[in-house]
């Protein structure tokens, strides 16, 4: 009697260490089938379902590879950030910060009542020379009125209103003249598109300038105010070269625009002017 119960003692003990060995080894899909099988036929025998499934649960993890998530994750159904990840976010946040604070400081050295929009998109055929904003009617936005950059520079003027958003035409597209001057001179003339194709986007001419004005690189161009569609002074761009025209009659000079048209991502509406 005692032989025969070592013995089954012995075929018991080579039994699970067979299963163990099979369930670390076989792929995963077939490990799951043994289980239930193994499961299925033992465990109503002898009353221990709940054990023997919490077995055979540790048992399959002992088999699992480190980068299975942990009971953690996969309540969540996602690994926790990295520490490397909530830096970057904080960096983030703290550019964000410090950007927003810039915009803020720069408001009492506006000298007009402005609205602070964000550029959210722009015309797929006229890269260049629209964008759109975040601002329609809705918030008071109508159409011509003057659109400047966050530090106070020209950009255009709003050209369709909508309820939500709004259309601005840029400065440099040919429904974007005005009247402009040069600042140390006082001398008067007009802005335009360019006549010929440059690859510096920021490059605009001003036309019809007296013949007799001295012109220099790096001086400064301002608005005239004439007109009524922008008011007076706003930072235009510098003075790069000049000519003059070919009847001889006028000078015109081409004008490096402050605002970069193509950075744009914030922007100011004037409101009142």
């Amino acid at each position: 009697m005692k032989r025969f119960f070592y013995k089954s003692q012995q075929t018991a003990v080579g039994a699970v260490l067979l299963t163990v060995f099979l369930l670390l080894v076989m792929p995963e899909s077939a490990r799951a089938r043994l289980k239930s099988a193994i499961g299925g036929l033992f465990l109503p025998l002898v009353g221990i379902s709940t054990t023997g499934q919490v077995a055979f649960e540790s048992i399959a993890q002992l088999g699992a590879t480190n980068s299975e998530p942990s009971p953690t994750n996969q309540a969540f159904g996602q690994a926790p950030p990295s520490l490397s990840v909530l830096q970057e976010e904080v960096d983030r946040l703290r550019s964000v910060n410090k950007h927003l604070s810039k915009l803020l400081a720069l408001e009492p050295l506006i000298p007009w009542e402005t609205k602070l929009v964000r550029v959210v998109g722009r015309d797929p055929f006229n890269w260049w020379r629209r964008i759109r904003i975040n601002l329609g009617s809705n918030k008071g936005i109508r159409s011509n009125q003057p659109v400047i950059s966050a530090k106070g520079d020209l950009v255009g003027r709003v050209s369709v209103v909508g309820p939500l958003t709004s259309w601005v035409v840029l400065v440099g597209d040919p429904n974007c003249r005005f009247s402009a001057l040069i600042k140390e001179s006082r001398s008067q003339g007009g802005i335009v598109s360019p006549r010929q194709f440059n690859s510096d986007l920021r490059t605009v001419e001003l036309t019809y300038l007296p013949n007799d004005v001295e012109l220099r690189p790096g001086q400064a161009v301002v608005t005239s105010g004439l007109g009524g569609g922008f008011p007076k002074e706003i930072p235009v761009g510098q003075v790069v070269d000049s000519w003059l025209s070919k009847d001889g009659l006028y000078v015109e000079a081409r004008i490096k625009l402050h605002a970069n048209l193509n950075q744009l991502e914030t922007v100011r509406v004037l409101t009142r002017y």
